[in-house]
C-alpha cells in the first residue's frame, strides 16, 4: 500500500478516536471532578440532611409555625435513615454542592445543588 493510500484511513482513525475520547470525556468527566473535589465534613453533611429535612416540612406545610416544623425535624433526626442520608452525602457529593444546598432557599433549589 502507498503512503498516499494510508492517508484516509489515518484520518477516519483519528476522528474515531476524537469521538471515543469526547465521548469518555462528557460521561466520566463529572465523576472524575466530583472524585477529586473536596468531600464535604460530617458536620456539614448532618446540616443539609437537616435543611432539607426543615425545607420539605415547609413546602409540605407553608402555613406551619416554626416550633412545629422543629418538632417535625426532631421526628425526622431520630429515623434511622437519617444516619444513611448523612453516609451518603459524605460518600456521594463535593462540599461545594453541600454548601449550595445549605444556602438554598428551599427545598427544590436543594434538589438542583445535589444533582
Amino acid at each position: 500500500m502507498s503512503d498516499e493510500g494510508d492517508k484516509p484511513a489515518r484520518r477516519h482513525a483519528i476522528a474515531a478516536g476524537t469521538v471515543v475520547a469526547a465521548l469518555l470525556l462528557a460521561v466520566l468527566g463529572p465523576r472524575v471532578a466530583s472524585r477529586l473535589a473536596p468531600s464535604p465534613t460530617s458536620d456539614q453533611c448532618t446540616r443539609l440532611v437537616d435543611r432539607y429535612l426543615e425545607q420539605a416540612e415547609r413546602q409540605k406545610n407553608p402555613e406551619a409555625r416554626g416550633d412545629e416544623i422543629a418538632h417535625a425535624v426532631r421526628d425526622a433526626q431520630s429515623s434511622p435513615d437519617r444516619e444513611r442520608d448523612v453516609a451518603d452525602c459524605r460518600r456521594r457529593l463535593t462540599r461545594a454542592q453541600v454548601e449550595c444546598g445549605l444556602a438554598a432557599p428551599n427545598v427544590d433549589e436543594l434538589e438542583r445543588c445535589v444533582q
